[in-house]
């Protein structure tokens, strides 16, 4: 039986808006989009986009008309295989089950909290040696690179090659003009993503701990191996940079305000403000899903077919639900922001993030440093469309 004929009015063109504007503000463009068009095509990236936050987490819940299984993306190409991220049904359960492990909560407190303490107390001894540093190069990247090297189990990694594959990743991940020589510099560092765990798979027996290689490796229903790579994949393409973004942008938003550095640590608890900073500056500011089946929403027709974004940064800037939502602040009532989305591909890892960044990272840091400072609020600059954060946030820690 074909599909049921669905009638709605056609989606609006917007063709004010530039990637310009969404790298450099993209909270003003979609504060416009919420009060205007809160659905509508944006022609700078050919993508209907989705900006009120009901309609952004029914985009990622509503698995019988939007699904991720799409194999038309650059995204294959440039993670060398088909990932978990654009698979659906039980496809996906099966290989997210295989690394889902290594962060269940148990292992998380028995485990990995200890890890976390340790290498957060040997970056902040280096930081002691100076008085003024960019925390974006000094703290944030090796702290994110470092700790995600423990968690997959790529330790002998350097942190400046972890870089250069999330940026070999995404940047091919992003080409949809299909530059041969953007998928040139993904296909060689996949081959040296591929060596590096082909040898480790290799020398498994020896390297068994609870990192996301191991749990997939020792897996009741293990994986194929080519599946094992590209997950891994989608791990680097996505946490290392998300994580060093999300500090950052947390960190401002605690420097810029003192009194609420005051409050956090008068109430011991600094969960508050980790949760904030995912909402005020979403790390990953949109997320892809194919229309498997089509529908109305705002009496509007959204075509099977159609490539949409459901963009979660303004979903947490939504003002039917937050006051003020363009200010930092730690004492909001807890809602579920969307930055580590909704449904069936909801980040594996967003409690790993609150426990490293809430629970460890942000109270040792002011722990050891309790005059830590801005340099200058003025000069601090946020870049990103799709991945956002500070382009350095300089300190002074005495």
């Amino acid at each position: 039986m074909s599909e049921k004929t669905v009638i709605g009015f056609d989606i609006p063109i917007d063709e004010e808006t530039t990637m310009s504007m969404l790298n450099s503000d993209p909270a003003t463009v979609y504060r416009r989009l919420r009060q205007r068009t809160p659905i509508v095509r944006l022609e700078a990236i050919g993508r209907i986009v989705f900006t009120k936050a009901d309609d952004v987490r029914r985009v990622k819940m509503d698995t019988e008309h939007f699904g991720s299984n799409d194999v038309t993306t650059p995204m294959q190409r440039a993670f060398g295989g088909h990932t978990l991220m654009r698979k659906d049904g039980c496809e996906h359960v099966r290989e997210r089950e295989a690394m889902k492990g290594t962060f269940e909560p148990s292992c998380l407190s028995s485990y990995w909290k200890s890890e976390f303490e340790y290498l957060a107390d040997e970056l902040l001894d280096e930081l002691a040696t100076n008085k003024t540093v960019d925390l974006l190069t000094a703290f944030a990247q090796p702290l994110s690179a470092r700790y995600l090297k423990k968690v997959l189990g790529i330790q002998d990694v350097s942190d400046e090659q972890l870089f250069s594959w999330a940026t070999a990743l995404i940047t091919g991940a992003m080409n949809t003009s299909l530059d041969k020589k953007i998928f040139n510099m993904s296909d060689k560092k996949n081959k040296e993503m591929n060596t590096c765990f082909d040898q480790l798979i290799a020398n498994k027996n020896k390297n068994m701990d609870y990192s996301v290689l191991s749990t997939m490796l020792s897996h009741t229903h293990p994986i194929e191996v080519s599946q094992i790579r590209t997950n891994m994949k989608i791990c680097i393409g996505g946490a290392v940079i998300e994580t060093r973004d999300a500090l950052l942008s947390t960190l401002y938003g605690l420097l810029s305000q003192p009194k609420q550095i005051q409050y956090c640590i008068d109430q011991n608890d600094w969960t508050g403000a980790c949760a904030e900073g995912l909402r005020w500056v979403a790390p990953i500011q949109a997320s892809p899903r194919i229309v498997k089946k089509s529908l109305i929403m705002r009496g509007m027709l959204i075509p099977k077919g159609e490539t949409v974004m459901a963009i979660q940064a303004s979903a947490n800037h939504d003002e039917e639900i937050w006051e003020n939502p363009h200010l930092f602040d730690v004492r909001r009532k807890p809602e579920d922001n969307q930055t580590f989305g909704d449904g069936p591909h909801k980040c594996l890892g967003g409690d790993m993030y609150r426990m490293l960044i809430g629970q460890v990272v942000i109270p040792k840091l002011f722990a050891r440093f309790p005059a830590l400072s801005l340099k200058n609020k003025n000069l601090v600059d946020f870049k990103g469309f799709a991945f956002r954060g500070p382009t350095s946030l300089f300190v002074s820690l005495v």
